[in-house]
């Protein structure tokens, strides 16, 4: 007796093929057949399907049956993540940003897909959660209906899974806008520090790891670090406060140089990178010079600036 029929659209030999291996390869060694079953492949005209048949005499069906719609389920949700996943993604991004002009769509689609194929760093295993999800589905589905087409499945039912795609989708809409937010205001931040007239001719900042740095003037004096996140930004004929969260940028443009020497060993680190954003050909980086050592090594205090040699030439 037929127990489930499942039939999809393919491509060709090749999707075809997946759609045999996917089934296949979850029931390989478990020797279905003699537990009173048995799994049928076919494929004809743009069209592949699989058929199980069962014998309810046999001892083993009743023990079995449920086994044998999990595993049903489970090859055809990799078969649907492996193959429909993305194309099912890209239709909900284009239609939640179908306002948004060709390139818009193709930075959240970037943002997207590495989270769909690798999961969030944050939430590790998310793809395999969502494949449980769909296979749990599909086997609601294959003990309700029992035969029935593939594509029709995924247009009107496994509404779980579909909604966790969604909220992939809404997590990369929101990384979208604030990346764009950013972009928006370093933009600005840039335009200020721009036209913003120079406070000091040269300050010296200085690099001690991650987001610390110490910030001395063109005599060496050690200057301090803003710690307010609201900063004033002035330019003629206009008065900004605006709240940042590094303080070294906040620091910098309320101090306003025209010159600032960078010294870093590690110039390719996000802060580093903004503060050259920021401050465009204002900053100098100052990769090895003598006096690098010593200042990043906190030993400073206590010296004058002869002992650190000619330091505004590095």
């Amino acid at each position: 007796m037929e127990l489930f029929a499942v039939w999809t659209d393919v491509s060709g030999q090749e999707e075809a093929d997946q759609f045999y291996r996917c089934v296949k390869e979850k029931t390989k060694g478990l020797h279905i057949s003699k537990r009173g079953f048995r799994l049928t492949f076919k494929h004809n005209d743009g069209r592949a399907a699989w058929v199980c048949r069962g014998n309810e005499n046999h001892v083993d069906f009743q023990q079995w049956l449920p086994q044998i719609s999990d595993l049903l389920a489970m090859g055809l949700a990799d078969f649907i993540m492996d193959t429909r996943e993305r194309i099912i993604v890209e239709e909900m991004i284009s239609k939640a940003c179908s306002v948004m002009d060709e390139h818009e769509v193709e930075k959240v689609n970037r943002i997207c897909m590495p989270l769909l194929f690798n999961g969030d760093l944050d939430q590790p295993g998310l793809r395999e959660r969502r494949r449980t999800t769909l296979a749990n589905g599909l086997k609601q589905d294959l003990e309700e209906v029992h035969f029935f087409h593939l594509e029709g499945i995924m247009n009107f039912r496994i509404r779980q899974y579909k909604q966790e795609l969604h909220e992939l989708v809404e997590y990369a809409l929101d990384e979208f806008w604030m990346d764009r937010q950013y972009e928006e205001f370093m933009g600005l931040l840039k335009y200020f520090v721009f036209f913003q007239e120079a406070k000091v001719p040269l300050v010296h900042l200085i690099h001690k790891g991650l987001h610390e740095f110490q910030v001395l003037d063109a005599a060496l004096n050690v200057l301090p670090v803003q710690k307010d996140e609201q900063v004033v930004v002035e330019m003629p004929g206009l008065e900004l406060e605006m709240d940042i969260e590094d303080m070294i940028v906040s620091t910098l443009i309320s101090i306003s140089p025209e010159k600032v020497m960078l010294h870093t060993r590690t110039p390719d680190l996000p802060i580093i990178s903004t503060i050259r954003q920021i401050f465009e050909d204002k900053v100098q980086l100052c990769h090895h010079c003598p006096e690098c050592e010593v200042l990043r090594s906190g030993l400073l205090t206590g010296l004058d600036a002869s002992d650190l040699g000619n330091y505004n030439n590095c």
